[in-house]
């Protein structure tokens, strides 16, 4: 399983706000429809099952808030 895409409308200081968790695809929500398509310009010097992604940015920014959401997405979805 991989998570290519996040939208969080509200939490904590993450409003409205798209998370693209894949360089193989590019993502767009319209606030109705999400559109995936594959990034042709995708390269991976990684084996196929390696996928590396940084959450990185300002102090103050969200990175923290996005991991805290993420958390809580999977807990509730594991503990069903």
């Amino acid at each position: 399983m991989e998570l290519v895409y996040l939208w969080v409308d509200s939490y904590k200081n993450i409003r409205n706000q798209g998370f693209n968790f894949s360089p193989r695809f590019e993502c767009e929500f319209d606030g109705e429809n999400l559109t995936i398509t594959k990034n042709e310009d995708y390269v991976n010097i990684f084996p196929d099952n390696i996928n590396i992604m940084a959450i990185v940015g300002e102090n103050g920014s969200g990175k923290s808030s996005v991991l805290e959401l993420l958390a809580e997405i999977f807990r509730i979805e594991f503990n069903k």
